[in-house]
């Protein structure tokens, strides 16, 4: 039975000691906190994961310049499609009047 109680007191001030360990963390993390509240963290996190991204993303840009250009042009005239149809229609359709009115 000695073995077994010093085995017990030596698995307790274990438990303790880990117990100990764990309340001082616990504290540090509260004080974290207190100083500088989640929502913060977050900002902070979300802030240097957008910082990241964009850095990453000159990077892939500036490698493949050609492709960006293209893009831009693409989607400047997707985006202007309606006016450039109907400047288009404008033109083509003074030259067939044009052509009408010659062939008469």
């Amino acid at each position: 039975m000695a073995g077994l109680a010093q085995r017990v007191l030596s698995e307790r001030s274990l438990r303790n000691a880990a117990r100990s360990t764990f309340d001082q963390r616990l504290a540090q993390v509260r004080q974290d906190i207190e100083a500088r509240g989640i929502g913060g963290r977050i900002a902070d996190k979300v802030g240097g994961d957008a910082r990241d991204m964009l850095d990453e993303a000159v990077e892939v840009a500036d490698q493949n310049r050609g492709v960006v250009a293209g893009t831009i042009v693409a989607l400047l005239l997707w985006f202007f499609r309606n006016p450039i149809m109907a400047w288009a229609e404008t033109v083509l359709g003074a030259d067939s009047a044009d052509k009408d009115t010659d062939d008469e």
